[in-house]
């Protein structure tokens, strides 16, 4: 990322169009980052609720009574329920990537309390891959302008992957097709060469055919296949 800074304040953020990958887009967290870094609602030190929840009417607190209220109710709470009533949460961004992702971990592990594994809405996706696919990676974002066949599954590429879709684009340039699969027509849907719709619920269905099909037609790599977990279920 550019950062432009004017007599000591930050007053643009901006991609670097020398970035091979991103050049010079920025996703919409970061593009107004000056405006939420300068932000009068932004928070500062600690707030205390002072009226219902949902009224959004807070006061300011020190630090001292911060602590001292933290430590009075989760001793409440490991009276009451255990320890592992208590489960810490940080992840990426200002929620922990920026102090290491391992923020206070030595602290809660004394503590005893829940462990999780922080990225909620990867491990699940994570889990699965290593499980059907193994420890291998997969294809790089620059290696898109070399394919021939690009199969976007379950993923509106446009939207929630931007530094992706170009690439995409270039292979398209290059001659390739590109396929979208996935149950409502998204944006990337839309701008495919073809839209596969299938009922919610059938992608696993759709999944074993098109394996049955390829291994039906000779075109698996007996050899690679052999090495890949699960591969004498298919």
């Amino acid at each position: 990322m550019v950062y432009e800074v004017v007599d000591g304040q930050l007053v643009e953020v901006r991609g670097n169009k020398n970035h091979p990958m991103t050049r010079g887009t920025l996703c919409v967290k970061l593009k107004d980052y000056h405006d939420h870094h300068y932000n009068p609602d932004r928070v500062l030190y600690p707030l205390k609720r002072s009226g219902p929840k949902g009224s959004m009417e807070f006061e300011r607190i020190s630090w001292d009574e911060a602590l001292d209220t933290i430590k009075t109710r989760w001793t409440e709470i490991i009276d009451t329920y255990g320890s592992q009533a208590i489960m810490p949460y940080s992840y990426l961004g200002n929620e922990g990537l920026v102090q290491g992702l391992t923020a206070g971990d030595a602290f809660f592990n004394k503590l005893g309390t829940t462990v999780n594994e922080k990225t909620f809405c990867a491990s699940g996706s994570s889990t699965a891959w290593l499980l059907s696919v193994g420890p291998t990676g997969g294809v790089d974002p620059e290696s898109f302008v070399h394919s021939k066949f690009i199969v976007i599954w379950a993923c509106n590429s446009i939207s929630t992957n931007l530094h992706h879709w170009p690439f995409v684009l270039e292979a398209r340039k290059n001659g390739a097709k590109v396929v979208v699969i996935d149950t409502y027509r998204s944006r990337t849907a839309k701008a495919a060469d073809w839209h596969i719709c299938p009922k919610p619920g059938t992608d696993g269905a759709l999944a074993m055919g098109i394996i049955n099909a390829i291994v039906e037609g000779g075109l698996v790599d007996q050899t690679t296949s052999t090495t890949i977990r699960s591969a004498s279920r298919i």
